[in-house]
């Protein structure tokens, strides 16, 4: 008949500082970005911070590629535009120069991916639904997925050369455990929603389906990254954790390479 309400405080106190790295290798020929921030605490409402005066590299294991910061984005360092990785090559991300916790004593951070093959996208189709409940444009995948290995794919979407799928949230991603050494045959891959005022697409509006080839180590990094941003029920979820790194030293992020197929269609009448 009665009930009570009280407020807990709970206190959060700061936690060690720690590095955050994001940066990735393709082989497309562009420049490639690899970008150093630093951990805050829970209830911090700044955005993270670039980390500058790195000395950043990437090895092939016979090529060194030093990697300048960007005088226009502290934190952001970039490959020669140049540049493109080789698919079955291992490559090492070396970090050092910095002092993340600035205790006065410089610290070291590496880590390592390979670049994996991808499917060859042939083409993509577009066709659209409509629905009471929902319309948007279909995307179907025509590919064959190579029978003699396990692989693991991300999908990325873009109308006009702009990125539609840019945050974790819309990133697809799968292994090929239903389809390997199947050819897709028009699957649906992606779906514009008419909805979303940034999918929403028009005639003449030129569609872009991106396949990539990924690590099963990145395909695991994305799994348990998008786990943890996903809504929870707290009675039946355990406490939110940092998502496994392949980044040394304790450091936070990760650092990968893929490979790139892609094809595009216009939107017809």
């Amino acid at each position: 008949m009665f009930s009570c309400t009280e407020r807990i405080e709970i206190e959060l106190g700061s936690s060690d500082i720690r590095l955050v790295v994001y940066g990735e290798i393709t082989n497309q020929q562009k420049a490639h970005q690899i970008f150093l921030s630093s951990t805050s605490d829970y209830f911090s409402n700044k955005p993270a911070v670039g980390i500058s005066g790195a000395e950043v590299r990437i090895s092939d294991g016979n090529h060194d590629l030093i990697c300048p910061e960007s005088e226009y984005f502290p934190g952001l360092y970039q490959t020669s535009a140049l540049f493109a990785g080789s698919i079955g090559k291992t490559y090492k991300l070396t970090i050092e120069n910095v002092d993340v916790d600035k205790d006065g004593k410089m610290e070291s951070y590496s880590a390592t991916s390979f670049l994996p093959p991808v499917s060859t996208v042939d083409s993509i189709k577009l066709s659209y639904l409509s629905r009471s409940y929902i319309s948007g444009w279909q995307v179907h995948l025509y590919a064959l997925d190579p029978a003699e290995r396990k692989d693991f794919y991300a999908f990325k979407i873009y109308k006009n050369d702009t990125l539609l799928t840019d945050s974790l949230s819309e990133y697809y991603f799968q292994s090929d455990e239903l389809f390997n050494g199947k050819y897709t045959n028009g699957i649906i891959a992606q779906f514009l929603n008419d909805s979303k005022p940034d999918e929403k697409a028009s005639k003449g509006d030129k569609i872009t389906f991106e396949l990539n080839g990924i690590t099963k180590e990145y395909y695991d990094f994305l799994t348990e990254a998008q786990f943890e941003i996903s809504t929870k029920i707290p009675l039946f979820s355990g406490p939110p954790a940092n998502v496994k790194s392949n980044i040394s030293n304790n450091a936070v992020g990760f650092f990968t390479a893929y490979s790139v197929s892609k094809s595009s269609a216009i939107i017809p009448k």
